[in-house]
């Protein structure tokens, strides 16, 4: 594949893990995977990534002439620059596929976690599977994903696919709200990259409002029915 570019920008979904790497292999091209800002050109190409679960920083200075760069979602804020770009269709010759697809099967109904922009999740707080209907209906008035802690995937309440942390699904949504959860280094490694987190829980020492954009020291049992009943209303005023 030859596109003429000599610099290439991915988004680090699903999709882009996939592909950008063989984009990267098949053009001889250096590929910088994770990246959260984009490449600084003042001296070189020097590229910023997160590193030890979001704990550090890395600048990684790429020396090839092409370059593939993954970027994580909500890493750049927009903004304009009055500057024009103009935009054309793009049909490159991949040639033939090497993968047939014979079947596909969804993962389950609604939206998919790690592509979700928005995520309702939640932890041993709600004392039991049987409670979690308060959560998929909140879920359901935004249109969200569904996630839990470890412990609550752990312990058969939730399938593994929703638990989200170090050790499960990273996400990176626009609004996470997470509703009893303490908030440990091993959740928050998965889901600090959330570009608004709304965390929810009876105790007010829970390590997790330090994270937390905005916190309701509460009851989920009461929030979370409340939460979505002024969600609906709000939706229903805007038709």
């Amino acid at each position: 594949m030859n596109c003429g570019a000599d610099v290439i920008v991915v988004s680090q979904d699903q999709l882009g893990k996939a592909v950008a790497p063989r984009v990267a292999a098949s053009m001889e091209a250096g590929h910088v995977s994770g990246a959260i800002a984009l490449p600084d050109t003042s001296n070189g190409f020097i590229v910023k990534t997160n590193v030890f679960s979001g704990k550090a920083f890395a600048n990684v200075s790429v020396n090839t002439s092409k370059k593939v760069i993954s970027l994580l979602p909500n890493s750049i804020s927009p903004e304009s620059t009055g500057g024009n770009a103009e935009v054309e269709e793009f049909n490159p010759d991949l040639g033939s596929a090497g993968i047939t697809v014979k079947e596909m099967k969804t993962q389950g109904e609604g939206v998919l976690l790690p592509e979700a922009e928005l995520v309702v999740s939640a932890g041993r707080g709600l004392k039991g599977p049987e409670n979690w209907g308060m959560v998929e209906d909140l879920a359901n008035t935004l249109g969200a994903a569904t996630a839990c802690s470890r412990p609550v995937a752990d312990i058969g309440w939730r399938p593994h696919h929703e638990h989200v942390g170090q050790t499960g699904v990273a996400i990176r949504p626009n609004l996470y709200i997470a509703a009893g959860i303490s908030g440990a280094i091993q959740h928050l490694a998965g889901v600090n990259g959330s570009k608004t987190i709304v965390v929810i829980n009876t105790d007010s020492e829970a390590p997790f409002f330090k994270a937390a954009d905005y916190g309701i020291v509460g009851d989920a049992f009461e929030v979370l029915p409340k939460l979505n009943e002024a969600m609906r209303t709000f939706k229903a005023s805007q038709n």
